[in-house]
């Protein structure tokens, strides 16, 4: 899992995300099932550099948040503190982990578990996600489906060429597994250093997911299409489920 030593450089300037979407979708799930968010605690499954972490705590969460890596987790900390909020952060596996407290609330985001590219981890963590939750909590996390990771992604080159930073980023797929090699040159005073990044996913099918769900125990797990208020369906380029205990 420690694929973003020297990514966590970049990676805010890489990254095109919309966070606010992602928190405005949580923040309508829960008004839809008059569930207030606000001072409940919640657990942050591979926090990276803290986005999600922010918009979460803006919502009034209480959190905790963990990652395996301590270089995204020193960018988290620098952009928490900036922002003046209170976040505890963990270095820790979100395939084992073991925190002694339960919560409402446990989600996860850009898809931490398609790096889980063992199936039995992959039920472990499930398992370990229900053990952390309290009775009637939510987990709520995605994952890049099939679709996008077969045929956005997979066996394609993709570049960037900035003034401050390129990349080349190649892809290949061996089964169900995608395979992602990046070359980075990052412009450092006149000079501009390489480095290289080797990142593995698993492509799960959501119906595989959802099966593993219900195995754990989770008696509801609904399926959305990309934080946005629709079900999943056949060309979704992120899938959000919402399984409760």
């Amino acid at each position: 899992m420690e694929q973003y030593s020297n990514l966590s450089l970049v990676y805010d300037e890489l990254m095109d995300v919309d966070y606010k979407k992602w928190a405005d979708f949580i923040r309508d799930y829960f008004e839809n099932k008059n569930i207030d968010l606000k001072y409940k605690k919640c657990l942050e499954l591979g926090c990276g550099t803290g986005n999600m972490t922010i918009n979460l705590k803006k919502l009034g969460l209480d959190i905790v948040a963990l990652d395996s890596s301590f270089d995204m987790l020193t960018k988290a900390e620098e952009k928490i503190r900036r922002e003046k909020l209170r976040v505890t952060l963990l270095k820790q596996d979100i395939r084992d982990y073991n925190l002694n407290k339960k919560f409402p609330f446990i989600f996860s985001f850009c898809d931490c578990f398609n790096y889980i590219t063992i199936l039995k981890d992959l039920e472990k963590s499930f398992k370990n996600v229900y053990n952390h939750l309290e009775d009637d909590g939510y987990f709520l996390f995605d994952i890049s489906t099939e679709y996008k990771l077969r045929n956005l992604i997979g066996e394609k080159t993709f570049t960037l060429n900035k003034e401050d930073i390129c990349y080349i980023w190649d892809n290949y797929i061996n089964e169900d597994i995608l395979e992602m090699y990046i070359t980075f040159f990052v412009k450092e005073g006149k000079y501009y250093r390489r480095f290289d990044e080797r990142h593995v996913q698993k492509i799960y099918k959501v119906e595989e997911v959802t099966k593993i769900l219900k195995e754990t125990g989770f008696k509801e797990a609904e399926v959305f299409d990309d934080y946005n208020l629709k079900h999943y369906n056949e060309e979704s380029i992120r899938a959000v489920f919402v399984a409760k205990k």
